[in-house]
């Protein structure tokens, strides 16, 4: 049968790329910000992958929750798997590897592998979450958890028109390359039962990301400005997305809000932890 052209690509797309300030910005993650509602599922034995893992801060973190299991973090792009690897020598992290791999082109690792599957911020750039997420559960092995943090929007004050069109730039970024986009975290439940986990097996929440402080703005607005001026600015201009002058209307509106006493930035994390 022929491929029709207009078919999204079924392996994982990163439109961001992985420039400095991206890599930066990950490496802020950690388990306490971002894995918090996982820990009370984790047990010292389990063996977990961390799937999109990117720099490998949270992964590294699961370390000393799992101190007699083993922890694996595996990304699609080599050179933040390169760089993961040298942040996290064996020496101090004996029970940590990384890899790369692509949860759509299938994992490398037997059926019932592992006791815990997670994904942070990796299924908004899948072109299929519902494959990803029968991937993770072939690789769980019974009773284990597939646990998932997802951004749904984002959300700035004051509202500067810059920040609106990058809000929606963003998303037809990340959709261009068949991913389901900002606002579509909200259905991971859904997704997670098409992939053949039941409902009466999983634990849907949610929970924030809110930056206010001074030097909060000054370091999420600057990682913006970072991005607009890298891989993201670049391909949403290959895009027709915005022009240069759209572009550099953006960067000056996030300029504005590190400096506007009142700003503020919030997004909806949704969360879920299914058990096979």
């Amino acid at each position: 049968m022929a491929t029709n052209v207009n078919d999204p690509p079924k392996k994982s797309t990163y439109s961001q790329g992985h420039s400095k300030e991206v890599i930066a910005s990950h490496s802020a993650r950690t388990v306490s910000n971002s894995a918090a509602f996982l820990l009370p599922h984790l047990r010292p034995h389990f063996s977990l992958v961390d799937i999109g893992c990117g720099p490998g801060t949270i992964t590294s973190g699961f370390c000393q929750c799992l101190p007699q299991g083993q922890v694996t973090g595996i990304d699609p792009g080599e050179s933040v798997v390169e760089h993961a690897i040298s942040s996290h020598p064996a020496d101090k992290f004996p029970n940590l590897t990384f890899s790369t791999g692509d949860v759509l082109e299938g994992l490398r690792y037997e059926d019932e592998t592992f006791d815990v599957v997670f994904f942070h911020q990796t299924i908004l750039h899948l072109p299929d979450p519902v494959q990803g997420m029968k991937e993770a559960r072939r690789v769980l092995k019974p009773g284990g958890v597939l646990a998932m943090r997802e951004s749904d929007n984002l959300n700035w004050y004051p509202g500067f028109p810059g920040l609106g069109k990058y809000n929606e730039c963003l998303d037809k970024m990340l959709r261009s390359a068949g991913a389901p986009g900002l606002f579509a975290a909200r259905g991971l439940h859904a997704w997670a039962r098409q992939a053949g986990f039941e409902s009466e097996k999983m634990l849907v929440g949610a929970g924030t990301t809110v930056y206010s402080t001074p030097e909060e703005r000054k370091w999420w607005g600057t990682v913006h400005v970072g991005r607009l001026r890298g891989d993201a600015g670049e391909k949403m201009k290959s895009l027709g997305l915005l022009s240069e002058d759209g572009l550099e209307e953006m960067v000056g509106d996030f300029e504005r809000w590190i400096e506007d006493a009142d700003g503020w930035y919030a997004a909806l994390q949704c969360e879920l932890v299914a058990k096979k």
